[in-house]
């Protein structure tokens, strides 16, 4: 099931979104079997097991975060608007290319559907929903 990651329709920033891959079609979480597979235009693209999500939470993303693929708080974002985060918290560090390798332990994402994904990874994983963590 293909979950798309919202990106900013800001007359501005959508256009360097774009010109690095992240656009609509190219940006998305699927939750297939027994993993969700991450991508974000040519920045991102990873699979990381269902088992080692520890928590599935609403969030936030501060405006001074940026937008994409970033780096910060022991985890990484792939964010392409500030609405609809979700923060999966991870069982231990999980392993993730951000132009290096990195151990991340947790995960922000910016969902065009924010409910319909954390519902449907909720029953995936058999994890209740988390209150809002913040950032």
């Amino acid at each position: 099931m293909r979950f798309p990651i919202k990106i900013t329709e800001n007359f501005l920033l959508e256009p360097i979104m774009h010109t690095f891959g992240a656009k609509q079609e190219s940006s998305f979480v699927d939750l297939d079997g027994d993993s969700i597979h991450v991508k974000m235009g040519i920045w991102f693209d990873e699979r990381i097991p269902l088992a080692s999500i520890a928590s599935i939470a609403p969030s936030d993303w501060p405006w001074w975060g940026g937008l994409g693929v970033k780096l910060g708080h022991h985890g990484v974002a792939v964010v392409g608007t500030m609405d609809g985060i979700v923060n999966l918290k991870f069982k231990g560090p999980v392993n993730v290319r951000v132009l290096v390798n990195v151990d991340v332990e947790q995960m922000w994402l910016s969902m065009a559907d924010q409910k319909a994904f954390m519902d449907a990874l909720a029953a995936a994983t058999k994890l209740p929903l988390s209150p809002h963590t913040p950032f």
